[in-house]
């Protein structure tokens, strides 16, 4: 599956189903937020839109008065970004790109991942794949 083949249609139809599937289980560290949803969402929210939509994955860090306080994941798309978690941040918080990981990179490391967020990509390509009824084009 080529990103170039992914129709509009069906891209925002993935996009909905990540965004359905965020929940406590998935969440990177800290305690849910109803009010916030995509607070903590940003790694497997990208890797499983990167599994079903293809691209490379965008590596940044979040910057508060000029301090780093964490990192944050989006994806790249035919050269267009898609952040599908970037409202999670206020006004206060800076994202900067570090680096962009291309496809090939992932396919090859996901295995030495951290357990923890493999599981957290696990859990939820299952719930989208769930929803759109068929398992992702990449593992």
């Amino acid at each position: 599956m080529t990103t170039e083949g992914v129709a509009a249609i069906d891209r925002s139809v993935v996009i909905d189903a990540i965004r359905s599937s965020w929940c406590a289980a998935t969440i990177a560290e800290g305690d849910w937020d109803a009010g916030n949803p995509a607070r903590g969402q940003c790694e497997p929210s990208s890797f499983v839109a990167w599994r079903y939509l293809g691209g490379d994955l965008v590596l940044g860090r979040v910057l508060v008065g000029g301090e780093q306080v964490e990192h944050h994941y989006w994806n790249r798309i035919n050269g267009q970004d898609l952040d599908l978690t970037q409202e999670q941040f206020g006004p206060e918080y800076i994202v900067e790109e570090l680096r962009a990981v291309p496809n090939g990179f992932l396919t090859e490391n996901m295995a030495s991942m951290k357990p923890e967020m493999l599981h957290r990509i696990d859990l939820m390509s299952a719930k989208v794949g769930a929803i759109l009824g068929h398992a992702p084009p990449r593992p």
